[in-house]
């Protein structure tokens, strides 16, 4: 929409004073505001060091940043595919070589998985640069219109996230974000443990 549009405009293209202007003005949807209410508190208990996937300007759409969450981490990575927004790694999230195994103790990854082709080999790829034990926090649509196309190829409902995580997650909490259409919410937050 156009709306959608002029949000993207200033979270990329404007300096970090006038997007906190803009969004002083701009009112998140109802669906970003639950989400960004459910990933405060479920960052709370985070520490060490944390990868944020997919990070873009990392603007959490209310005037913050996702940094801002993770009060108790040592270290906040951001990243972004090759020709994204200037971030502290340029990567493929299907093919990570320039990182080691069992890295972080976390890692955040919201709004990716559904733009990758072969998102089965980005989850592995994440799996095993997250240390045993740490903390995978992954945002995914069910309900989204179409975006940034053409590579926008899926969509994750409930039981397909939890049949794609059992081998290698302990599911701590999956959370249905938006229900105002009666069993169709917008989007998924799942906060998961690497056995």
């Amino acid at each position: 929409t156009r709306a959608m549009r002029l949000v993207r405009l200033v979270q990329v293209r404007l300096p970090r004073s006038m997007r906190d202007l803009v969004h002083r003005f701009l009112k998140a949807s109802s669906s970003r505001q639950q989400s960004n209410a459910w990933l405060r508190h479920h960052t709370a208990d985070i520490s060490g060091d944390v990868l944020s996937i997919g990070s873009g300007t990392d603007d959490d759409g209310e005037g913050s940043q996702y940094l801002k969450y993770f009060e108790n981490c040592s270290s906040y990575t951001t990243s972004e595919m090759p020709g994204g927004p200037q971030c502290d790694l340029v990567l493929d999230v299907r093919s990570m070589p320039q990182l080691e195994d069992s890295v972080f103790d976390a890692v955040y990854c919201s709004g990716v998985l559904e733009h990758i082709d072969d998102y089965q080999s980005a989850l592995t790829e994440i799996t095993r640069i997250l240390k045993r034990g740490g903390i995978l926090l992954l945002g995914l649509p069910f309900r989204q219109p179409v975006h940034m196309a053409p590579t926008d190829y899926w969509r994750f409902t409930e039981y397909g996230i939890k049949y794609m995580l059992q081998g290698d997650y302990k599911i701590i909490e999956i959370a249905a974000m938006d229900n105002s259409v009666p069993g169709f919410p917008a989007a998924y937050w799942v906060k998961a443990r690497k056995r």
